[in-house]
């Protein structure tokens, strides 16, 4: 399949996947800075942090994409000059854009750097949508699961994959994405713009709470979504859990230890914290379980990924549980 070309010249050649990438980053930019000029601090930490997030996240995606795939490549350095060709390890981008943060704070430009994340958080999941929506420009999308029922077989489930002698549809990794995104872009816009300065518990800050959100549910979704993949990196000792599962799953764990400490702390220790932690151990183990299940029985797909998904959103509920359980409650007049 050749991609779709928007502008040819010449000199340059511009393809719609591409275009629509632009517009992703556009997008993340436009609402980052509308959210954080409105609420929280000055636009040049924006004007600033950005080109830095993108140089930091490409490279470091770039880099992690070597690491598991140095067949691809001819050497390191090509893999890191040359990027017309090979791939990205998205998630890797979080951390660009947390040392993109960093340097802005150094230079003096924020003092809070939470508050500058949460402002750019959402529009963070909308440029993951955008970069997921480009794939319907291109052959990249990358489902390993045959949908072979007729009526399954157009987006947004399916879309077809063409070969030298026939039309396979394949689940519409991608694009279930890219609408899974969308839903956590709108829910992190209703989260900043309604409970950013909910009141917390002892004095707790009120900052980082809608960029931890970004990292639960972006975690959830890389989760389940990175296993229908055909083409998962994985690190060279580890061939079975690919690397973007460790790293989502690393997010999951995270923001829930997060809000654990911060609940003991506004709370003090309860029976209900063991409880919780306890589910949230077997979630994760259900969740792996799927996992391992759905590799080694092929046509265990429906059945696998409707427990992976529950045990997922087990992990995102109890993880809220402890946030909301942090916060104080509204004052009534």
């Amino acid at each position: 399949m050749i991609e779709p070309i928007a502008v040819y010249t010449d000199s340059l050649t511009l393809y719609w996947s591409a275009i629509v990438i632009a517009l992703g980053i556009a997008a993340c930019f436009t609402m980052g800075l509308a959210l954080y000029t409105s609420y929280a601090g000055n636009g040049r930490a924006l004007w600033v942090m950005f080109p830095l997030a993108l140089a930091f996240s490409v490279f470091l995606c770039r880099l992690m994409h070597w690491y598991c795939h140095t067949e691809q490549y001819a050497g390191f350095f090509g893999a890191v000059t040359d990027y017309s060709t090979g791939g990205y390890v998205l998630p890797v981008a979080i951390l660009g854009v947390l040392l993109a943060a960093l340097v802005v704070r150094a230079l003096g430009f924020t003092d809070n750097v939470a508050r500058l994340l949460d402002a750019i958080a959402p529009g963070g999941a909308l440029a993951v949508a955008f970069i997921r929506l480009s794939a319907l420009f291109n052959s990249s999308c990358r489902g390993k699961i045959a949908v072979k029922t007729p009526f399954l077989q157009h987006l947004p489930l399916a879309s077809p994959v063409y070969s030298s002698s026939a039309e396979d549809y394949r689940f519409a990794t991608f694009f279930v994405q890219f609408l899974l995104m969308l839903l956590v872009f709108l829910m992190l816009y209703r989260f900043y713009t309604r409970r950013r300065n909910r009141p917390m518990k002892g004095g707790l800050s009120r900052d980082g709470h809608t960029a931890r959100l970004f990292l639960l549910l972006y975690g959830a979704v890389e989760l389940i979504m990175d296993s229908t993949r055909y083409d998962s990196s994985f690190l060279p000792f580890n061939g079975f859990v690919s690397v973007v599962q460790i790293i989502s799953a690393v997010l999951v764990v995270y923001v829930l230890v997060y809000y654990s400490v911060l609940s003991v702390r506004a709370n003090g220790l309860r029976f209900t914290h063991f409880l919780m932690w306890i589910l949230f151990a077997a979630a994760l183990g259900g969740g792996g379980m799927c996992e391992y299940l759905v590799q080694r029985h092929g046509d265990w797909y429906l059945r696998c990924y409707a427990g992976m998904g529950l045990c997922i959103l087990i992990l995102c509920l109890i993880s809220w549980k402890m946030y909301t359980g942090c916060c104080a409650k509204p004052r009534t007049e």
